[in-house]
């Protein structure tokens, strides 16, 4: 369980420092319209995070990590993250950025041609952080999920 929560507290302030990143560089104001196309390498840190996460959870058998124990390891980490993540997001977005959810929604009421009424409903805060926790709990979910099957698969080869 410790292993889950340091790793999972790791994977949330990733997810803080990234946003921060993104904010000095200008991706959530000035360069907005290429904060959807960046926000995906994201995943390179995630994915490692989760690798190492799983990598040094309780091994369940000699000589390396079953299935089931890498995949619990990597859900462990994905509920302490999911956890975590509207706290980092509600930190960033009141106290660092408070204009960030504003430029997201007027970015894609002019790109996008969302209405306005849905576009502030969408980037309001409780609802920003609903999404964000869901999204982290499924993508979380699938990366443990492939991270155990790789992990097993090499267990057998």
């Amino acid at each position: 369980m410790l292993n889950a929560i340091r790793y999972g507290a790791l994977f949330a302030l990733a997810i803080f420092l990234w946003a921060l990143v993104e904010t000095i560089v200008g991706l959530h104001g000035r360069y907005i319209r290429y904060h959807e196309y960046l926000s995906y390498f994201f995943a390179v840190p995630s994915v490692g995070i989760m690798y190492w996460g799983i990598r040094s959870g309780k091994k369940t058998k000699p000589g390396g990590v079953s299935f089931r124990s890498a995949f619990a390891n990597g859900l462990g980490i994905t509920t302490v993250v999911t956890l975590l993540c509207p706290v980092v997001w509600y930190v960033f977005c009141v106290a660092i950025n408070p204009a960030f959810l504003d430029n997201m929604a007027h970015h894609v009421t002019d790109t996008k041609g969302m209405a306005a009424s849905l576009a502030f409903q969408w980037y309001s805060l409780p609802t920003f952080l609903f999404m964000s926790a869901f999204s982290t709990a499924v993508i979380g979910t699938i990366i443990s999920l492939v991270i155990a099957i790789i992990m097993a698969r090499r267990q057998y080869k």
